[in-house]
């Protein structure tokens, strides 16, 4: 079945915060596109929601694509939370890495090109569109990158990303300034994650909460009628021509009882419109000191449409992809 060009719409009437789909086969994966309006998804009825996604927006621009490190005074708090597994924690560190990107002109837009960014409480998501080498073979295939920000004040103050990459040898321990564990919430108390004051919020974040629930950790691939749309649109690169990856993965494994909260640790749901990012933590083994680990942070959206998920992004990577140094 071919789905014709659209523009989806959030659940209020207006304009989707997701690109428009084009030319999508249903049960293929679909490549990532950028927003044709990127500066548009500054734009809200909110100011501070706004002026959250700028200060995002602004920070990422000019020093992770131009290289101007000294606005990071300005635009992060000196004590800068990094949870990324591959980079240290605070602002002088930030400065000193990116003072490795060649100094340019800032550009009027970021770059990889923005998918969309979503904005809610205190928290700013920017998803952007990931070019990665095919595994075997030559090509190349799309993915999502995620970033995650808390701002604190005008400052970004904590950041996740979708990078999984261990942790070098050289990079400092949590408690010598390194990259800081990535912590959530368990059991009962996910549900406070899945609050807002926006009643319409609250129903989305409770479908992706349930459907997750049901597919990814129970196992119930009888369920995805209920929660999935007839043309869901699949932008997870490690599907196949069959099922949805979400689909996929509760077949392949073997059915458990249903739990009343997540598997993984929630570390924020984070909605706005008709989108919802979930954004969750892993613990790992450190490849490179004995006893110790190290945690990563995962993150999947939905876009929801006449109360069920209509289409998926995340930021993971085919099997075996080799990507190059990271640079975003």
């Amino acid at each position: 079945m071919l789905l014709a060009a659209c523009t989806a719409s959030s659940g209020d009437g207006s304009p989707s915060l997701a690109p428009p789909v084009a030319a999508a086969r249903e049960g293929s994966v679909v490549p990532v596109m950028g927003h044709p309006a990127p500066l548009s998804l500054l734009e809200d009825k909110d100011p501070r929601l706004a002026q959250n996604k700028r200060l995002a927006f602004d920070m990422w621009r000019s020093i992770v694509n131009a290289g101007h490190v000294e606005r990071a005074d300005d635009l992060l708090t000196e004590d800068y939370i990094q949870h990324s597994p591959v980079l240290p924690s605070g602002r002088a560190a930030f400065k000193q890495i990116f003072s490795a990107v060649p100094r340019r002109d800032i550009p009027a837009l970021v770059s990889p090109p923005l998918v969309t960014m979503v904005a809610e409480g205190d928290l700013v998501v920017m998803a952007l569109r990931e070019e990665l080498p095919e595994p075997e073979g030559a090509g190349r295939y799309t993915s999502t990158h995620f970033n995650l920000f808390r701002v604190e004040g005008d400052r970004l103050a904590e950041h996740w990303h979708s990078v999984e990459a261990p942790p070098g040898p050289d990079l400092p321990s949590p408690e010598e300034g390194g990259p800081q564990p990535v912590t959530g919430a368990t059991g009962p108390a996910q549900q406070a994650r899945l609050q807002s004051d926006d009643p319409a919020l609250a129903a989305n974040k409770r479908l992706v909460f349930d459907a997750w629930r049901h597919l990814v950790d129970a196992g119930e691939a009888a369920a995805a009628k209920r929660y999935l749309a007839d043309d869901f649109i699949e932008h997870d690169p490690r599907a196949t021509h069959g099922a949805p990856a979400i689909i996929a993965a509760a077949k392949g494994r073997t059915a458990v009882p249903l739990a009343q909260a997540m598997q993984a640790t929630l570390v924020a749901m984070v909605a706005q419109g008709d989108l919802v990012i979930v954004v969750t933590g892993h613990e790992h083994p450190h490849p490179s000191r004995a006893g110790a680990s190290y945690t990563t942070t995962q993150f999947n959206m939905f876009r929801i449409e006449k109360g069920r998920l209509a289409e998926h992004w995340t930021g993971a990577m085919k099997p075996g992809t080799v990507p190059g140094p990271y640079t975003d």
